[in-house]
């Protein structure tokens, strides 16, 4: 507001209200890899969806210039709706693959003019109480379409145990510990669309591997 200028006002809202919102409600990240964050930026980030306060832990991380994709749903979601508008995020109408399209052009964009892009490639939160905490549900397409035709570099953001302090459908955190290792930048300008399949498993095999076998620990903040 002082500056008259929306992104910076977004940006010092990004830096400090998610890492406040958990810190009031007891909530440390336990982060390996950070040093992934910054390394190529701007990036599409993706992190895998277990909670409705996923999205914030992934905000605290990577902090400013920065907008996101969800699916059209959340934008009636309390806590996700008033936090995508605000960054211009892209709610997708999966239904109508014609609205979808346009939306991510809009995506693109920002991204073109040096703005990362967050979003959870499951495109639902997973139930891990039913499939187990190592799981990690099928990627869709979309992200890695952005990655692609703007060529960003892709960084995977592998979330360990939300679901510790938050359950699946719940809006209320509870105090505790979440591990997240952040995975070096992929490089996606040698992918071609015949081969997007292959390239979309090889990612999401990435974060199964990190589930099963995890990496040394980082330091809570």
């Amino acid at each position: 507001m002082l500056t008259w200028n929306k992104r910076t006002g977004v940006n010092f809202l990004s830096r400090y209200w998610p890492e406040t919102m958990l810190a009031l409600s007891g909530v440390k990240l336990n982060v390996t890899g950070a040093e992934n964050l910054t390394a190529r930026r701007p990036a599409v980030f993706l992190f895998n969806h277990r909670n409705n306060f996923d999205i914030f832990m992934v905000a605290a991380l990577v902090r400013d210039n920065w907008t996101g994709v969800a699916k059209i749903e959340l934008e009636r979601n309390p806590l996700i709706g008033p936090l995508g508008k605000l960054m211009d995020a892209a709610f997708i109408d999966r239904a109508d693959s014609a609205a979808a399209v346009a939306a991510l052009a809009g995506v693109e964009e920002a991204a073109r003019k040096g703005l990362s892009i967050v979003i959870a490639p499951e495109g639902t939160r997973m139930d891990t109480e039913a499939v187990g905490p190592l799981e990690v549900g099928p990627f869709k397409k979309g992200a890695f379409r952005i990655a692609m035709a703007t060529g960003l570099p892709i960084v995977p953001i592998v979330i360990r145990n939300s679901d510790s302090v938050a359950g699946r459908n719940t809006y209320r955190l509870v105090p505790g510990t979440v591990d997240i290792a952040v995975l070096p930048p992929i490089d996606v300008s040698d992918w071609t669309p015949e081969e997007l399949p292959k390239r979309i498993e090889q990612v999401r095999t990435r974060y199964l591997e990190t589930l099963a076998d995890w990496p040394a620990a980082g330091t809570p903040s």
